[in-house]
């Protein structure tokens, strides 16, 4: 990646309901606040332990929709198709996080056998 290493993601749960009138590009702040890196430190060290402090620099934000809310076990994906939302040719996949990112292929096959 260009001589750089990323890690993360990390989550910044945020407040607020859906407002449907209300534009999300409008609505949150996306500033990275860089006091947010001194909690990565000491994992990060766990695989490079030579890390110095003030290396890390924050990268980007945005809004990642989530099957489950703070303080919530995590859920496990979905996946609906016509059968379950009625539009023909139309399959969702809703909340596929890690490990499900890593899965990706065997998810694309299963949506392959079983769908189209």
């Amino acid at each position: 990646m260009n001589g750089l290493v990323r890690f993360g993601p990390d989550v910044e749960w945020i407040n607020g309901g859906m407002d449907p009138v209300s534009c999300f590009l409008n609505r949150f702040d996306y500033t990275v606040n860089p006091a947010r890196c001194s909690r990565f430190y000491p994992v990060i060290r766990k695989y490079f332990p030579n890390l110095k402090d003030g290396y890390l620099e924050p990268g980007y934000s945005g809004i990642r929709p989530k099957l489950s809310g703070p303080g919530q076990p995590p859920s496990d994906f979905v996946i609906q198709a016509e059968d379950i939302h009625g539009v023909p040719g139309l399959i969702n996949l809703f909340g596929i996080e890690s490990p499900g990112l890593t899965s990706s292929l065997a998810i694309a096959e299963h949506i392959v056998s079983r769908y189209l």
